[in-house]
């Protein structure tokens, strides 16, 4: 479908998703940050789905599937530490981030891990980080300029983000103990996903597999467990965001 033929339902489907992005940026509670995450998912299908290229079925089932599945087993780490906390304050439930990461920060290494495990297996597929990236390049190729766009600027970081504000504080121990796993990924995931771009004869593909390699970097610098590192990364989401973003967009007029 030409954008021009629906044209209010592609601006309504843009502002949803404008919407649903900030909620997670701006979440103090995890419910609400649970529910504006897993919602950005809604309004990037249909924008695949409806005006995106040739192969664009293919392509939304799949980002909505790997992204959902993670998501639901970040879920499943999230309700862990929330039902812990309310045995531990006497059946008193409380979705606060804060709390919440301040407590599961004292809980044991073998619960951290496995609340690690979880909590990355939501993050990972949305950075995307290898090897669960085999969405991303399918997703960007089919989406229209737009969607490639948010999906390269702000989505991704969505999973960085979450890394920064939930697997940090509150498995800190588990952290320590598996950050390098995580870094050797990242690594491999800059290599991998770099000399894939050599060989691209599709120029969406090639920046798709570039925003793999370059968000591997982000990561690699969250688990780097400096100061400087964490700055570094922080920055380095907020170019990728820009200058990928302003590529699609010369992409698409190219197009």
């Amino acid at each position: 479908t030409a954008i021009g033929d629906r044209l209010k339902e592609y601006y309504g489907w843009l502002l949803v998703i404008q919407a649903a992005m900030l909620g997670v940026f701006l979440a103090r509670d995890l419910v609400f940050f649970y529910v504006c995450f897993e919602f950005t998912l809604v309004p990037m299908y249909f924008l695949i789905a409806i005006y995106g290229g040739a192969g664009r079925a293919r392509a939304c089932i799949k980002f909505f599937l790997y992204t959902f599945t993670g998501s639901l087993l970040a879920l499943v780490g999230f309700l862990y530490v929330a039902y812990s906390y309310a045995q531990s304050q006497g059946g008193d439930w409380s979705f606060d981030i804060t709390t919440l990461s301040t407590f599961a920060a004292g809980m044991s290494l073998e619960e951290q891990v496995w609340i690690l495990a979880a909590l990355m297996a939501g993050f990972a597929v949305k950075i995307p980080l290898f090897p669960v990236h085999t969405w991303l390049p399918l997703a960007h190729t089919e989406a229209p300029t737009a969607g490639s766009v948010i999906l390269a600027g702000v989505l991704l970081k969505l999973g960085t983000y979450g890394i920064y504000r939930f697997v940090l504080p509150m498995t800190p121990d588990a952290v320590v103990d598996w950050a390098p796993v995580l870094g050797i990924l990242a690594i491999i995931g800059i290599l991998y996903a770099g000399l894939i771009c050599w060989v691209q004869k599709d120029v969406k593909k090639l920046v798709a597999y570039s925003s793999v390699s370059h968000l591997g970097f982000c990561v690699l610098g969250l688990f780097a467990l400096n100061p400087m590192a964490l700055q570094g990364s922080v920055l380095y989401m907020i170019n990728h965001g820009l200058s990928t973003g302003g590529l699609f967009f010369l992409i698409g007029m190219m197009y």
